[in-house]
């Protein structure tokens, strides 16, 4: 069962290959190109959001822990577009073990961090479990920014500058104080408890606004359960009432929507940039409306977390603009997007010494790669990613291990090694050998690791000619480890097991990602069910239509219950529809409609009971010949309970 479940992932991924290919070197985007957006707004690890607006620029920043250069800054227009503007804390030199020497931070360093703009200059304010206090501050966003250390740590700390021109930092975990500090955020007096105890332990991720005369404290319970509150005053010092903004798991089964900002346009809108736990791929941020009613801020629509939604109004729209995630290494420096695991060694790499390529050198012996210095890293991006590096291995030496992970824990890597001036292709996962094949020479060799960030496989292969691509090794099952905190990332490497001095030289590295709009699908594609735009009268759950494979159903199903796909491409047409369902009982019946629900259905499928829960069927029903984009929806009608349970929907004969 696991060769035949790994070989057809392998095929799904050969497929994949083929069209991400064609496309260009960027992220998903989140852009319908149309006046709309679907979520998340950047599907990558970029947790625990602040965000701001200065004049009609918004600024967000998020955490990266033991990643450097670190504390990224991105920038957006529109609050959907978003684009690197610096990396706030190039390296963090106040322990050794931030160049992994008698120790390691991992699950540790920088996190949740507090952007504000007071006065002409930006602020962010940062802890490490280890360390303390942080402060980062510049005049301009791109820098340059000014690290120094605090005398005072405050745990997921929000920094408030009152109109008063008092300072303030509201911060703690499941017990909230707040504290008056100085301009230099130091203490003035002892910490003020302000919430003793909240609705269950875990309060933290505190931001302060203060709006129409209250002090709001926007802050989560944490944990992939989590879910949004605010709490308001008339003083900063309390006493606080509290209220539940946002409770739930938006479409994905289990994984509360929480911890993020407010942000007020220069419209008059409000909206929060708040992200969700996704599994392997780290904690990703959402954009979800804000309406105010009896003076509290509920996000989302009717207690739900949007899916698909309109873009902010910001006064004017604004083109797409993907994030980057290639590079051709032909720059006189790194792109924004890279981080190095832990400080790096500036003598362990260059793109000088052999212009138009990366060189990795190792300076110290490593025995495995969370030990190896000069590792570099770049978020991987849903709902999959692609990435290929080229290798020129003629500068290795006996004890060189050279290659591309997908880092976490567990990691996995396809490398190169070389022992008694003998190259080999190795495929490593959590340290041991799973596969391997010799070469007959120091060869330009091409590494690819394909990662599906919603069943949370990847899978590891190589090229000799950048064209072929032959499987090695097993799948790798990712997963989110509080060890780490953060999600998986690829990561090129070179490291020596003997004596340093070896290097690689590559090339480039390319990453390619699902292109154009999130919820444009071709209809002879097979459309998981769980990426709707919308819907009523149903919920997500974990499908049990493939044993052992990490998907979703539509559960829950009601009568009178719809999903919505706003863009379906039927190309030149279509007349048919399969979806793949579960039923306990007969009666249930699913109405096709195009254009909206106020129409006839162009099509109907009878659901008969397929045995129970576990037993699927792939159903098919005939349509009237559909042309071009179209918004389709789906209406369920039956009895009472729950009617049936929806894994995929096509509209194919062969679902590809």
């Amino acid at each position: 069962m696991r060769m035949k479940t790994y070989l057809t992932l392998l095929f799904r991924w050969l497929i994949v290959g083929c069209l991400l290919l064609s496309g260009q070197a960027v992220a998903q985007q989140s852009d319908n190109e149309y006046g709309t957006y679907t979520n998340p707004v950047i599907w990558s690890d970029f947790p625990d959001n602040d965000v701001i607006r200065v004049g009609d620029m918004y600024y967000m920043v998020a955490t990266t822990m033991y990643y450097f250069p670190g504390v990224p800054l991105l920038q957006s227009r529109d609050l959907v577009n978003w684009e690197y503007v610096a990396n706030t804390v190039p390296r963090l030199d106040v322990h050794p073990a931030y160049n992994l020497q008698g120790g390691a931070r991992y699950g540790h360093g920088q996190w949740a961090s507090s952007l504000r703009y007071h006065h002409g200059r930006f602020y962010v304010l940062f802890m490490t479990l280890d360390e303390g206090g942080f402060l980062c501050t510049a005049e301009k966003a791109e820098g340059p920014w000014t690290l120094q250390r605090l005398p005072k740590a405050y745990y997921d700390a929000g920094l408030f500058f009152d109109d008063d021109g008092r300072r303030y930092i509201v911060h703690g975990y499941s017990k909230l104080s707040v504290t008056a500090v100085d301009e230099q955020l130091a203490p003035l007096g002892p910490d003020s408890v302000i919430v003793a105890k909240g609705q269950r332990p875990g309060l933290e991720g505190s931001h302060v606004y203060k709006i129409n005369g209250f002090y709001y404290l926007f802050a989560t319970y944490g944990g992939p359960d989590g879910y949004q509150v605010a709490l308001r005053s008339k003083s900063i010092y309390g006493p606080y009432e509290e209220k539940i903004v946002l409770r739930d798991d938006m479409n994905l089964t289990g994984m509360g929507v929480h911890q993020g900002a407010l942000v007020e346009t220069q419209t008059g809108e409000w909206w929060s940039i708040i992200f969700q736990d996704r599994g392997g791929v780290g904690r990703v941020p959402t954009l979800q409306p804000v309406t105010w009613v009896d003076g509290w801020p509920l996000l989302g629509e009717n207690g739900r977390a949007v899916v698909t939604h309109k873009k902010p109004d910001v006064g004017r729209s604004w083109p797409v603009r993907p994030l980057p995630t290639s590079d051709e290494f032909n720059q006189p420096t790194l792109g924004l997007q890279w981080a190095w695991n832990h400080n790096p060694d500036p003598a362990g790499w260059s793109l000088t010494q052999r212009p138009g390529f990366l060189r990795l050198t190792s300076t110290q012996r490593a025995d495995s790669l969370k030990v190896a210095r000069n590792t570099l890293t770049q978020r991987m991006f849903g709902p999959y990613s692609v990435a290929t590096v080229a290798l020129q291995v003629g500068g290795m030496q006996d004890g060189d291990v050279s290659g591309l992970a997908v880092f976490q824990n567990p990691y996995a890597y396809v490398a190169v090694t070389r022992e008694w001036g003998r190259y080999q292709l190795v495929m490593m996962q959590q340290g041991r050998r799973l596969d391997s094949v010799r070469l007959d020479g120091p060869h330009t060799v091409y590494l690819q690791a394909r990662a599906n960030t919603t069943t949370d496989m990847a899978t590891f292969a190589y090229s000799l000619d950048n064209r072929q691509f032959r499987a090695l090794g097993a799948a790798l099952s990712m997963k989110f480890s509080l060890k780490m905190f953060t999600g998986n990332r690829f990561a090129l490497f070179h490291h020596s097991t003997r004596q340093p001095g070896g290097y690689v030289d590559i090339d480039w590295f390319r990453m390619t990602t699902r292109q154009g709009p999130p919820n444009r699908f071709a209809a002879n594609s097979r459309i998981e069910a769980e990426f709707y735009d919308e819907r009523h009268g149903a919920d997500t759950g974990w499908s049990q239509d493939v044993p052992g494979e990490k998907n979703q159903d539509i559960t829950q199903i009601s009568n009178g219950g719809w999903l919505a796909f706003h863009q379906v491409d039927f190309g030149k047409g279509g007349r048919q529809m399969q979806v793949r369902v579960a039923a306990l009982q007969p009666g249930a019946t699913i109405e096709v409609y195009q254009g909206g629900l106020d129409s006839a259905p162009i099509g109907r499928l009878a659901v008969s009971s397929t045995g129970g829960w576990k037993q699927y069927q792939t159903l098919t029903t005939p349509l009237p010949k559909l042309t071009g984009k179209q918004k389709i929806f789906l209406k369920f009608i039956g009895g009472e309970g729950e009617l049936l349970r929806l894994n995929w929907l096509s509209f194919a004969d062969s679902p590809r």
